[in-house]
Order: C-alpha cells, then structure tokens, then sequence
C-alpha cells in the first residue's frame, strides 16, 4: 500500500484540498535491492551487485553518445535541457544551455480490450491501494517510537517525507 498526505494550495486565488504522495522510512538501498534480486534469480548478489554499480557508468556513456537508455520492463531515459532563448538562428547553441536533467519515461504497454484498450505503465502496481498518512505529533512521540538506524519496511519506519508538488506525479 502506498501513502498520500492531504495538503491545502492556493489555486487560482482560492484555497482547495489535493494530496501528494508520502515515502515510508529509508530508501530501498542497492545492497538490499541486489539481496532482492538474487533471491529470486540464478545470480548471486555480489553478481548483481557488480552490474548495478557499472549501470551508471555505461548509462552515462550511452546518453553522452546521443542515444537514449531503455530497460525492458521499466522505462527509457534521456537527456533533457533548460536552454534560454536567441534573437537569431545563428546565435542558437549550446552556449543557451543552463541545466541538463535526465529524463525517464516508465515503459507503457498496451492490452487491446474489446473495443478498447488499457495502458499500463512500468512500475504502477495493477493493484495499487492508497491510505492516508497521519503523521505522529512529536510530542506524543516516545523513545521506543523513536527511527532506528537500520532500514524499514514498515509504514511506521522513519516518519514519511512528502515528495513535493501535490500533483501526485511526484517521484520519491
């Protein structure tokens, strides 16, 4: 299950209600992730681990190259610029470049149902269920209650932290 918390915005001059999603606890951490992978794989993890560290490097090299990144299963990534104006053709370069991100777009799949069709994107859980996160008063908060250094699962693990915009596109 994943976690929304409700925010109030001023939107168009007038206050309204939306939500935004929460993270639970610490990030799932590579060490963890390879552990999760080679459970239900023929690698070990140490294999896996060594792929996953060399995935930046040869993602960088790709995008560097002009090309794009796609995982099957999971999305494309690419390089994406903020880039100010000119007055002429000539004057237009990469000298207008103020910020390079990359973009990823999670992988769509398309299933033909009768007359029409649903998409699906990588990564969305087709059973995905929502609950509203109620954040503990700090001053109800006990020691026992208190974030452990380890990581957790749990929605109870470190407290959430809101991914931002409210528009619920947020990524954690």
């Amino acid at each position: 299950m994943a976690f929304i918390k409700k925010i109030k915005r001023k939107w168009q001059g007038q206050e309204k209600w939306s939500v935004t999603t929460v993270t639970q606890g610490n990030p799932v951490s590579t060490k963890e992730l390879c552990e999760y992978i080679a459970d239900s794989t023929t690698a070990s993890a140490s294999d896996v681990m060594a792929v996953l560290l060399s995935l930046p490097k040869i993602m960088t090299l790709n995008l560097k190259n002009g090309r794009s990144v796609k995982l099957e299963g999971i999305g494309t990534f690419r390089y994406k610029v903020s880039a100010g104006m000119a007055d002429s053709e000539e004057e237009a370069g990469e000298s207008l470049i103020r910020d390079v991100r990359v973009q990823f777009t999670p992988e769509r799949t398309t299933q033909a149902i009768g007359k029409g069709r649903i998409v699906r994107r990588a990564l969305i859980a087709d059973n995905l269920t929502w609950e509203i996160y109620d954040k503990p008063s700090r001053s109800k908060k006990s020691t026992a209650e208190a974030p452990s250094s380890g990581s957790s699962s749990s929605p109870s693990g470190n407290g959430g932290s809101s991914s931002g915009s409210g528009t619920g596109d947020d990524e954690p």
